[in-house]
């Protein structure tokens, strides 16, 4: 992701924050929650609760709108495909991770 579109979504979200009435307390609140945690581990948290929060509100909408034609339901549809890729990106990474290390089966020991 160039520079650029770094600024311009950092910007984006921070105007929408504000519209929502979220407070830098807020966010350094939730961001010290994670902070004594691994990098690729704080990123894997940030894309599951943003995952979950997803759901949560796309279900919330789905039950309540009765319009054939929703925006809101089109703009849910399109984030919930991109939650569900990252999710399984994030969970394809951590068990790449965990398996690409050498095994240490024991005949491998040199004391045997």
């Amino acid at each position: 992701m160039a520079e650029a579109d770094v600024q311009n979504s950092l910007a984006q979200v921070s105007k929408a924050a504000e519209l929502y009435g979220v407070t830098e307390e807020d966010v350094e609140r939730w961001r010290a929650s994670i902070i004594d945690r691994p990098a690729w581990a704080q990123r894997a948290h940030v894309s599951g609760m943003l995952a979950q929060r997803l759901v949560m509100t796309a279900l919330e909408h789905r039950g309540e709108c009765i319009r054939e034609e929703c925006r809101t339901c089109a703009g849910l549809r399109e984030m919930l495909v991109i939650a569900l890729a990252g999710v399984r990106t994030v969970v394809d990474d951590r068990l790449n991770e965990l398996y690409r290390r050498p095994a240490r089966w024991p005949w491998r020991r040199r004391s045997l």
